[in-house]
């Protein structure tokens, strides 16, 4: 379904990750050298929003069933190789566990800064779980003319 965006075999491993941590929140990158997804490498991520939650419920309000935040040091690192290696940024993706393949309002909130999108060129997969199944999924891409994130597959 998405193998003009994502490397058929990058989908497979997004959904055996999701299957993995589920009931929680998965989340990853993929970055690559060119527009075409032939070279397209995919960086699973840790989703550190259990640890988050537990030393601050008041700050982090929600679990790792309903939400999902980027070890800051690994973030840094998959940067660091992306920019290494000449690549660019091409799509955020995460799991919602029990829950439909929508942008929410707190992916929302993650991807955004003062209402303008941190990287205004990646798109964001978000991959539906029930019951350990993969139920479906949906991309989203920024749209500056709606100021919002919008579902393209």
């Amino acid at each position: 379904m998405y193998t003009k965006h994502i490397l058929k075999k990058n989908l497979e491993q997004i959904h055996k990750h999701a299957l993995e941590e589920y009931p929680f929140e998965c989340c990853g990158i993929i970055a690559g050298l060119t527009d075409k997804t032939d070279d397209d490498v995919l960086f699973r991520c840790t989703n550190i929003q259990n640890k988050l939650h537990k030393m601050d419920p008041k700050t982090y309000t929600r679990d790792a069933k309903t939400a999902y935040n980027i070890d800051p040091q690994e973030l840094f690192k998959v940067f660091r190789e992306i920019e290494s290696k000449g690549m660019m940024l091409k799509t955020f993706y995460h799991s919602h566990p029990d829950h439909d393949a929508y942008f929410s309002d707190e992916d929302k909130k993650m991807a955004l800064f003062d209402e303008e999108p941190t990287y205004p060129e990646a798109k964001h997969l978000v991959v539906s779980v029930y019951n350990n199944i993969i139920k479906d999924e949906a991309l989203f891409e920024w749209s500056s003319k709606a100021k919002s994130f919008e579902k393209i597959f």
